[in-house]
């Protein structure tokens, strides 16, 4: 994960939910090599980037997939859309209780995936940012009864879900895949990852639409 880590500002708080390791690293900032770790957490797949923020300690968020770097992950930020300050005649970031009713996803999405496939959702693996209670807005609309995290078809399709039921921006920041962002391990080599992500979306559908 260092090349990952250095790409980010050196302020930023960062926190590293391993899967294989069964474990989450939280750095206060670059410099803080070591970090703080927790120990014996699940292997959450996909979900695990979501479980990730109940370890930090901000409102915004930005996400990203571990076999890819991003030139600039605070162009990202930086497009999180502001508001209007009638009083300060200024352009402000919104307050967190605004952002806690209704906020958008920032996505980094190259044009090269732009395509039908993603015309209701949206990648968030090359880097996304939103407000930490983003998803769980979409979780609780997908399931107003409730959903156990446990199910392993929600764990590798909640991209799907948080994405088709959140406001989307877009934008197209260079980035560059790593030595095994094509390996035989990755989520979007597996047999039946597109099946799997078409229900779910056919699902998300009926939601939005209802």
């Amino acid at each position: 994960m260092l090349p990952v880590i250095a790409s980010f500002p050196p302020e930023w708080e960062i926190v590293i939910y391993d899967n294989g390791r069964r474990e989450v690293r939280i750095h206060s900032g670059r410099a803080d090599v070591g970090g703080r770790l927790v120990e014996d957490v699940p292997d959450l797949s996909v979900y695990a980037r979501y479980a990730a923020i109940e370890y930090a300690s901000h409102d915004l968020i930005l996400t990203q997939d571990d076999d890819v770097i991003v030139r600039d992950p605070q162009a990202i930020v930086d497009a999180f859309p502001k508001v209007y300050d009638g009083i300060t005649d200024q352009m402000r970031w919104p307050r967190p209780e605004d952002l806690a009713i209704s906020s958008p996803v920032v996505a980094n999405m190259p044009q090269e995936f732009r395509h039908e496939g993603y015309t209701d959702s949206c990648l968030v693996g090359f880097g996304a940012c939103f407000h930490r209670d983003a998803p769980k807005r979409a979780w609780d609309r997908m399931y107003p009864s409730g959903f156990t995290k446990t199910d392993p078809w929600f764990e590798r399709t909640c991209d799907v879900i948080f994405t088709a039921l959140t406001p989307r921006v877009l934008v197209d920041i260079p980035k560059t895949d790593r030595e095994m962002a094509s390996d035989s391990n990755r989520m979007w080599r597996q047999p039946g990852h597109l099946d799997e992500r078409t229900r779910m979306l056919n699902l998300v559908r009926q939601v939005r639409d209802a």
